[in-house]
């Protein structure tokens, strides 16, 4: 597991061997974790999903809504400078309650 940081220098105690810290420029890290043999990742948190898109390096989104409104924190999307254009594959509901639609980029 990965843990993109510009700021962590190190990992608490119980996670060193679990997790690697990675940083740098967003396109970077990608090609990065590519030549490792990494081909599909798990992208969260609102500003990091936001650099992602920036860049154009989402190939398919899974959101899950959950009933709750928080009222606080980062969007998943902002303003970009180009429309990003995605096709829904599914939707599928929860114990009635979580709602997850998957979307894949059409390029």
């Amino acid at each position: 597991m990965f843990v993109l940081s510009n700021s962590l220098k190190e990992l608490p105690e119980n996670l060193i061997g679990k997790v690697e810290i990675i940083n740098g420029a967003i396109t970077t890290v990608n090609i990065d974790l590519i030549k490792q043999g990494f081909k599909n990742l798990y992208i969260d948190g609102g500003q990091t999903i936001h650099s992602f898109l920036k860049e154009d390096l989402i190939d398919e989104i899974i959101i899950t809504k959950v009933p709750i409104l928080l009222g606080d924190g980062i969007p998943l999307f902002h303003k970009l400078d180009k429309q990003l254009k995605f096709k829904h594959v599914k939707t599928e509901i929860y114990n009635n309650n979580l709602v997850k639609s998957h979307y894949v980029r059409i390029r």
